[in-house]
């Protein structure tokens, strides 16, 4: 039974953060619907002046936010680069770092972002992101 709802909840995450309208409602005055899980993050493309936003599943603790990337669009983050978060309708920026080469500490951030899948992050290789947001910006 355990099994099923962890499945359920790694789809309706997957749903949540691929849906085409997932930007429209972050950014709207609904963003309650999804935005306890669910945040923006843009970043600059490696070897180009090109924006991206995607959106990401998400914990924020303090300063802190933690990040699960299923597809590529982390490798513009290595090395760490700055980027913006929308979170709850509010805006930070702060420095992001993938997690690479350290399977102990990514598979300890994924049990904390997502408790009821983090098996199938590392099953799929997904990458652990954390983000430091800049001083002065909104610590809860």
């Amino acid at each position: 039974m355990i099994t099923i709802i962890s499945v359920l909840a790694g789809i309706s995450v997957l749903v949540a953060a691929y849906h085409p309208l997932v930007p429209t409602i972050l950014q709207s005055r609904q963003h309650g619907l999804l935005s306890d899980s669910v945040m923006l993050i843009t970043l600059k493309k490696r070897d180009s002046s090109e924006m991206k936003t995607f959106p990401v599943d998400y914990l924020r603790e303090g300063n802190m936010v933690y990040i699960g990337s299923d597809s590529g669009w982390w490798k513009h983050l290595e090395g760490g680069a700055e980027v913006t978060l929308l979170i709850q309708r509010t805006e930070y920026t702060g420095w992001a770092t993938p997690i690479l080469g350290d399977p102990e500490r990514s598979s300890a951030g994924f049990k904390k972002l997502r408790p009821w899948t983090y098996k199938r992050a590392e099953w799929t290789g997904a990458v652990f992101v954390e983000v430091k947001i800049r001083d002065g910006q909104g610590v809860q």
